[in-house]
């Protein structure tokens, strides 16, 4: 008796950016996953080049025309999130699985339309919230899904770089344009808003501060003025009790990084910039130990891919969900996570720091519904 052949799946990529760095060599390692098409807005020798490099056999000068690509299963949009809204719903209504980047949308407007049509299609549809599974951060995770904090007293994530402290090397483009969707609090905002909803539960208020640190960046033809932020200030109170902190400057010459710290009724764990974990438990050490990832977070691809794994992982359980759906011929009609609420939610919460920031408030937002 012969082994069924594991049917294909086949994905086509918008977006040449991060598409082309991550998404596409990540899919490329997922069994079964055949790319059969890209575009990139604008940009038809740039995806040219990624066709070339990828062996993708189909180079799309538009959206539609790649939407028409022969056999297509899904689509992973990986465009500035000005596009996010138009293209996944016109994916829907082709018929075509969905992978959308974050942040969702724009506006939680676009962010609603998007999650009712994946709602009412029953196609599979995810957002690229692909640092849920950094190993390091999936062992928090396990951590405090095993009440190593016990109740959260507070929670604080800080992210200083110097990544865009130049506006001559780092010259303006959509990332620093409000109306593309640009700004750092929802490009890393999104995912750090995401992890602290994942660890500790729904965010019942927020109180923002939002800044543009450098108000214009180098072109081609001159100096353009900036509009969307560079650098963001996130208090957070959780539902459940404890208190948040997000803190993030894109600007900061000399800038450490990354550091994530979380102290409650029970103990603390740290993430510190370097990745390590530390821990202290009460009654248990009265000091910070390292707490080293255990093996089963280190197997899979090798340490020269720390960007390519959790996006592999995401697509994993993206293409299988797409599979089954394939295979029993209908839509699934239930939500693989992060699902398009996922990205909803977090879309409450970009906006309501957004109105936080313009009266100075403190912004509640809706209870969960049950």
């Amino acid at each position: 008796m012969t082994q069924e052949a594991t049917p294909t799946v086949k994905i086509a990529v918008a977006g040449t950016g991060f598409g082309s760095r991550v998404q596409i060599p990540g899919f490329l390692r997922v069994p079964g996953v055949e790319i059969s098409a890209v575009m990139s807005s604008g940009r038809y020798e740039r995806a040219t080049e990624v066709a070339r490099q990828y062996n993708i056999p189909q180079i799309c000068h538009t959206y539609e025309e790649l939407l028409q690509t022969p056999g297509l299963d899904a689509v992973s949009i990986a465009t500035p999130p000005y596009q996010h809204r138009e293209m996944t719903l016109a994916a829907f209504a082709a018929g075509k699985h969905v992978l959308c980047e974050k942040p969702m949308a724009r506006t939680l407007d676009e962010a609603h339309e998007m999650r009712e049509a994946a709602r009412s299609t029953g196609l599979v549809a995810m957002i690229d919230h692909e640092f849920r599974y950094v190993p390091a951060r999936a062992y928090l995770k396990e951590l405090i899904q095993q009440d190593w904090l016990g109740q959260l007293y507070n929670a604080s994530i800080t992210m200083y770089t110097g990544a865009s402290a130049n506006p001559h090397t780092r010259p303006f483009g959509w990332l620093f344009d409000k109306e593309a969707g640009g700004g750092f609090l929802g490009a890393l905002g999104s995912h750090y808003i995401d992890a602290m909803r994942q660890w500790f539960g729904d965010i019942s208020a927020v109180c923002a501060d939002i800044d543009t640190a450098i108000k214009e960046r180098s072109t081609p033809q001159g100096p353009r003025l900036v509009t969307a932020d560079d650098n963001f200030t996130l208090m957070l109170r959780f539902a459940r009790g404890g208190r948040g902190l997000i803190q993030v400057s894109a600007v900061s010459h000399f800038g450490e990084g990354e550091r994530m710290e979380f102290y409650g009724s029970k103990g603390s764990l740290i993430l510190d910039q370097q990745g390590q974990i530390l821990g202290g438990k009460i009654g248990e050490n009265q000091r910070l130990h390292a707490l080293p990832l255990p093996d089963y977070y280190k197997n899979g691809l090798s340490s020269d891919d720390p960007r390519l794994r959790p996006f592999v992982t995401l697509a994993t359980d993206f293409v299988e969900a797409v599979r089954t759906a394939k295979q029993a011929g209908k839509a699934l009609h239930q939500e693989i996570v992060p699902s398009f609420n996922d990205g909803y939610k977090v879309q409450q919460i970009l906006e309501a720091a957004r109105q936080s920031a313009e009266t100075n408030c403190w912004v509640s937002l809706p209870p969960p519904r049950q």
